[in-house]
């Protein structure tokens, strides 16, 4: 859930970000949509030609680490040279990252209650996605943005990584929230590894 919260945190400011960068680029925003729809497609396809990780937890993991390390490079970015294959990569991720949790959940969960369980799960995820889009909207526009677009300490501090620009400050929470996701993924990893060795 932590995952989701930040992904959907730095989704939301995803569209808004690239727009600011791009002085309103709808063409430029679509040719990225295009890119991380190939991405997740092509993910799909090599997850169904391998099948995935023996061990689905590794799949997750290695799933949220990579997506994270993507978006990392996208916020990073200011031009779409870096945002396309940065959002392909991105996309990548995604179909070993849900096959490999709905196959730990189908294999560890009893079948009689596994409907129960995907439903809860679901609402838990969709209330976590609502949150994320509560508090990016305020965090951005209020906080964020006006901060790395005017002469503050934030702005001397990392003007230089994000600019001072008009997309500084979302650049800011989306690559925040791409280093908890890698932040989270290495800690399931860690977690994983000493529970393996205990």
């Amino acid at each position: 859930m932590p995952f989701w919260f930040v992904h959907d945190l730095g989704e939301a400011l995803y569209t808004p970000m690239v727009l600011a960068r791009t002085n309103g680029s709808a063409a430029v925003l679509g040719q990225i949509g295009i890119a991380a729809g190939i991405g997740g497609v092509t993910g799909a396809i090599v997850v169904s030609i391998w099948g995935g990780f023996k061990q689905p937890i590794r799949g997750v993991l290695s799933g949220m680490i990579g997506a994270g390390l993507s978006k990392m490079t996208v916020g990073l970015g200011r031009v779409p040279q870096v945002w396309l294959p940065a959002q392909f990569c991105s996309s990548c991720n995604f179909p070993l990252m849900n096959s490999s949790e709905t196959a730990i959940w189908m294999t560890r969960v009893n079948p009689e209650a596994q409907e129960r369980v995907f439903a809860a799960n679901s609402v838990l995820t969709q209330c976590f996605s609502a949150l994320a889009a509560l508090v990016a909207g305020p965090l951005g526009d209020r906080v964020v943005e006006p901060a790395m677009t005017s002469s503050t300490g934030l702005a001397r501090w990392l003007g230089g990584i994000f600019g001072s620009s008009s997309g500084a400050g979302f650049a800011l929470i989306y690559t925040t929230c791409a280093l908890s996701m890698i932040a989270i993924g290495l800690c399931g990893y860690f977690f994983y590894k000493f529970k393996e060795h205990t």
